[in-house]
C-alpha cells in the first residue's frame, strides 16, 4: 500500500470514528463511507495537516478523484510539490 492511502485511510478512520481502520481499504468506495461535499472538505483539512506542504487546489478537483481511496491518494501524490534536487 503507498504512502498517501494510509495517510488517506488514517484520515478517513479520525473523520469518521471507525473503530477499525482495517475496513478500509485502497479500493474502498467513498461514497459508501457516507462521505458528502462537507465530510469531503473536513477530509481534505487532515490530509493537509499529515502531508507536509500539501496545499490541495478545490478547483483542480474532478470528480474522478474521489471515487475510492486510491484515486485520492492518486490526486495527493500529483497534488505534493517536487522536491528541488540539491
Amino acid at each position: 500500500m503507498k504512502k498517501q492511502e494510509n495517510i488517506i485511510i488514517e484520515a478517513i478512520a479520525e473523520l469518521l470514528e471507525l473503530p477499525d481502520k482495517d475496513v478500509v481499504t485502497p479500493e474502498t468506495r467513498l461514497q459508501d463511507l457516507g462521505i458528502d461535499s462537507g465530510l469531503m472538505l473536513e477530509l481534505f483539512l487532515l490530509i493537509e495537516d499529515s502531508v507536509p506542504d500539501l496545499d490541495i487546489d478545490p478547483a483542480l478537483l474532478l470528480p474522478e478523484h474521489f471515487t475510492s481511496v486510491a484515486s485520492l491518494a492518486g490526486f495527493v501524490e500529483q497534488s505534493q510539490p517536487v522536491q528541488a534536487l540539491a
